[in-house]
């Protein structure tokens, strides 16, 4: 495809802004031209479409016949041969006086769901292959109008932990709530961190978004855990009492934690030899995973040896398929092997995580970042899908008047189809496994992303254009193959006829109650959010409801110099916002007048209200009914704040007896009670 870079656009204060010239014309030579193909590298189909291709020749110089072969995904091949002369001409195009026509040429019917590999012939040119997608119409379904509880796993807290939730804690956690009703819990995303830089927390800029964070595995789960070995680690003195401090502290201590679990876990490896069942298990699951797999392993054990600054790597292990990258494989295999065994634990944890919870009534609602790390293992693994030079985020709105760096390379939308979208399958796939749904962080990267030059600052940047027709087909076609809802996360400035497409797949719109305004400031109705949706009363990157009524969240930007606004006209809009919210919800009949300085009082009340939409889906936040004052992030900050560690006040046992939580699952279930099944 020919990436279409925008020359101007409306970002969300409703501001026109024109790019740069020397940033357009930096991304147009990032870019360069499409080469002259004579049909696309991919073709993506809905279900029942029959199979039909447009091929691009000189119009005087049409051949009489096309042979085509037609491999499909589950092994089957069918072949046959059309006349080309009567194709008719859907595009005629003039290039270096050369008229070019395409013509759609209808081969066969309609082929099953997947992706097929067709080759062309066509007389006295190459013969060209295609890879063909046939995905469905919509999206898997939500069943009902449900609820859940959003939370950040690593937050939890236990008697039994290593001082950041693990899976054992979010079995436990899955465990309550379905048996107070909900059908939903939510968690941040579980992409593989750096290994060898802990203190990298953010899951939103993470090494791998297809493999998992090995931190989230709970090592008195672990079967090689009952070794004496490892038994004798557990029970020293000395780490008893490291265990106990990283319990106890109030933010996670990713190093400290990192260090502790990595002994225990090596420990657990080297005991793994003597369980030859346990070795062939995990020698099967290698091999099922593949290449993949293998790169991704190869790549921790070079960033134990290397760092994880790619460009300060030696030149000749830049590269995974290089001969000293696999000399250095060969080398380092236990290295290698040890990063494999990381991941089948997590896998192995993750698949009865989510099967336990689907005996309570519960799925897990999985999310997916926008991207990855400029060095992360994604990167390496297949630098060209990647636009090195450019990093991706947002421009200047109302929460950031500033705009967003993410300092995430994007993808490279020339890229995608050239293996007809497997690889971004395989990656939507991984993410919907072990999930009843599923958000997509920044959904309009379906369609288009702000791209800023490299170091060129947040304002400097503009949109470029994805397939978003093709995109969301993927998306659908992971959806169905695991029976998983996926909801588009679609704040901040809406494409034109983004959301009306994404509907039409199936696809939800994620509403956040803070932003469903009218003109005048005044909260929606609830029969005013549409269906097809998931309502929420906060994200990861908002104030919790308990320091937003105190405008707790305006100081601590006033602090860390995030304001342009004076703080106390923040604070006085704040305040107004604050009397409007409750008036809404007292009128609502969602709380009581004589509970508006309850903060409980008014969390169960701004969910009780989303409750009473037509949304599929109302997920609540734990920070909100818990009380929580401290943010878990605070956008536009790196080092000025210490994002994704703080832990929640109580733990995971102390949830069992809990008033507030008691009060939030009585009130979502009496307004949405889960359907008998």
């Amino acid at each position: 495809m020919n990436a279409r870079i925008a020359r101007s656009y409306v970002d969300a204060l409703g501001t026109e802004r024109r790019a740069a010239a020397e940033t357009v014309a930096r991304f147009e030579e990032l870019l360069g031209e499409a080469p002259h193909r004579i049909v696309a590298p991919a073709l993506v189909l809905r279900a029942g479409q029959p199979l039909a291709v447009d091929l691009t020749l000189p119009a005087i110089s049409w051949p009489e016949t096309l042979h085509w072969t037609l491999l499909s995904e589950d092994g089957g091949a069918e072949e046959g041969s059309v006349p080309l002369r009567d194709a008719p001409v859907v595009f005629a195009d003039h290039q270096a006086e050369v008229t070019y026509d395409t013509r759609r040429v209808t081969l066969a019917g309609p082929q099953p769901l997947g992706i097929h590999r067709l080759s062309l012939d066509v007389a006295a040119y190459a013969r060209e292959v295609v890879h063909v997608v046939v995905v469905p119409e919509r999206a898997h379904s939500p069943c009902g109008r449900t609820w859940g509880i959003a939370l950040q796993l690593y937050t939890l807290r236990s008697a039994r932990n290593a001082g950041i939730g693990d899976f054992a804690d979010l079995r436990a956690v899955c465990r309550l709530l379905g048996a107070r009703g909900a059908s939903y819990v939510g968690i941040n995303p579980l992409h593989a961190p750096f290994r060898g830089d802990a203190e990298a927390a953010s899951p939103y800029a993470a090494s791998s978004r297809r493999w998992l964070n090995w931190l989230y595995v709970a090592v008195d789960d672990v079967p090689e855990a009952r070794d004496a070995r490892v038994r004798a680690i557990l029970e020293h003195p000395d780490r008893r009492e490291n265990l106990a401090d990283l319990r106890a502290s109030a933010d996670v201590e990713y190093a400290s934690v990192a260090e502790a679990k990595d002994e225990l876990l090596r420990a657990c490896f080297a005991a793994l030899e003597a369980h030859p069942a346990r070795r062939r298990e995990f020698a099967a699951w290698c091999e099922e995973q593949g290449e993949p797999l293998r790169r991704f392993a190869v790549f921790e054990a070079l960033v134990a040896r290397f760092g994880r600054d790619l460009a300060a790597w030696p030149a000749a292990y830049r590269s995974p398929g290089s001969p000293d990258v696999a000399l250095f494989a060969a080398a380092g295999q236990s290295e290698v092997s040890y990063a494999k065994y990381l991941q089948w634990l997590a896998a192995e944890q993750l698949d009865a995580l989510a099967a336990d919870a689907a005996q309570h009534g519960v799925k897990l609602y999985r999310d997916l970042a926008v991207g990855v790390d400029l060095n992360a293992a994604d990167v390496w693994a297949d630098a060209d899908a990647y636009v090195r030079e450019v990093s991706v985020g947002a421009p200047p709105d109302v929460l950031n008047t500033l705009g967003q760096d993410w300092g995430l390379p994007p993808l490279d939308p020339r890229c995608l189809a050239r293996d007809g979208y497997a690889e971004l399958l395989a990656l939507l796939q991984s993410n919907c496994h072990d999930a009843g749904a599923l958000r997509i962080d920044h959904a309009f990267s379906l369609a288009r992303l702000y791209w800023i030059p490299r170091g060129g600052g947040a304002r400097s940047g503009t949109y470029v254009e994805y397939p978003l027709d093709d995109l969301r087909g993927i998306v659908a076609l992971a959806s169905a193959r695991e029976r998983c809802v996926v909801i588009g996360e679609d704040l901040g400035t809406v494409p034109e006829g983004f959301r009306e497409r994404m509907e039409a797949t199936g696809i939800l719109s994620y509403r956040v109650l803070f932003f469903e305004r009218h003109l005048d400031g005044t909260f929606a109705a609830p029969e005013e959010y549409p269906a097809l949706a998931l309502a929420t009363s906060g994200t990861h990157d908002l104030p919790t409801i308990p320091a937003w009524l105190r405008a707790e969240d305006v100081a601590l930007r006033a602090d860390l110099g995030l304001l342009e606004t004076v703080p106390a006209e923040e604070r006085a809009a704040r305040a107004k916002e604050r009397t409007l919210l409750l008036d809404t919800l007292v009128a609502h009949g969602d709380l009581a007048p004589g509970e508006r300085e309850n903060d409980v009082a008014v969390v169960v009340a701004a969910n009780r209200y989303l409750a009473a939409t037509p949304c599929a889906i109302v997920m609540a936040q734990l920070d909100d009914v818990l009380e929580e004052r401290r943010p878990v992030n605070v956008p536009g900050t790196s080092s000025q704040y210490p994002n994704w560690r703080r832990k929640l006040s109580a733990s995971v046992e102390a949830l069992e007896s809990d008033p507030r939580l008691a009060r939030l699952c009585t009130a979502l279930n009496e307004l949405r009670p889960r359907e008998k099944t």
